[in-house]
Parts: C-alpha cells; sequence; structure tokens
C-alpha cells in the first residue's frame, strides 16, 4: 500500500475525529442551554458561560461539518478537500494553540471561575485537540507530496 494511501487514511480519521468531537460539543452546549432554560440549577458564571458559547454555536456546527466533508473528500483524493481539510486543520491547531497559551498566562478559556490555578483538565482537552489537526495537516501534506506527480493540476 502506497505511503500516499496511508497518509490518507490517517488524515481522514483525524478529521472524521474532529468533526465528531465538534458534533458532540455542540449537541453538549445546546443541551446545557436547554436544560438551563428549563430550571436546571446552575452557578450565574456557568450559565454565562454556556450562553457565551451559544454565541459561537454556529462557527462550531459549521466547522464540525467541514470537517467531516473534508474527511470524505480526502479519502477520495479530492484536491478541494485537501485544501479544505489543511484549512481546517490550521484553524483548529491555532485555537488550540491559543487555549494552551492562555491556559499557560492564567486566563483559562475553559473555566468557569478564575479560582483554578492549574487546569489539568483544560490542558488535556486542548493538547488532543493540537494534535489530532497537527496529524492532519502533516497526513494531508503527506498524502498531496506523494501524489503530485500522478495529480492533473486544478
Amino acid at each position: 500500500m502506497p505511503t500516499a494511501n496511508i497518509a490518507r487514511y490517517i488524515a481522514g480519521a483525524a478529521l472524521v475525529l474532529s468533526g465528531t468531537i465538534g458534533a458532540v460539543l455542540a449537541l453538549a452546549i445546546g443541551t446545557a442551554r436547554m436544560l438551563i432554560a428549563q430550571g436546571m440549577a446552575v452557578t450565574p458564571a456557568d450559565a454565562a458561560l454556556i450562553e457565551d458559547l451559544v454565541a459561537v454555536l454556529p462557527f462550531i456546527v459549521a466547522f464540525a461539518l467541514g470537517a467531516i466533508v473534508a474527511a470524505m473528500g480526502v479519502l477520495q483524493g479530492r484536491v478541494w478537500a485537501d485544501r479544505l481539510g489543511t484549512g481546517i486543520g490550521i484553524v483548529g491547531g491555532t485555537v488550540a494553540a491559543l487555549g494552551l497559551l492562555l491556559i499557560g498566562v492564567g486566563r483559562d478559556p475553559l473555566a468557569a471561575n478564575a479560582a483554578v490555578t492549574w487546569p489539568v483538565d483544560g490542558v488535556g482537552i486542548l493538547a488532543v485537540a493540537f494534535v489530532i489537526h497537527a496529524l492532519a495537516v502533516m497526513a494531508i501534506s503527506l498524502a498531496a507530496g506523494g501524489e503530485t506527480a500522478s495529480r492533473p493540476a486544478s
């Protein structure tokens, strides 16, 4: 099996994982907002955090759908999907890296309050997100590099 095919499978899996995580996140935000609206007892800080996340929910959904579409195209060897998947990977990796940077300087974007001193869960979530997106970009790059001689220009 050629290296380009293996790289495509890895890139496709990373993009599917990214899209699935985004879809689950969107579902969780929507469910939390619905529960709070129905009267579930939460702190004011948690309610405010959910409302802030609802504001970016369309972007999360678009990102998740884009990742799934890119994954399907990457697995089929489409040139446009390589570009879309690379863009998804770069944006996702950059957002995760900025989140890690914010945690490093003490401004945890995942904390509901400022009392958290070292957010191990937040670091883990963002580190995994960064690795998934970096893996997608590297695998797409490897696959596209191995196919440039046989692929017609577009």
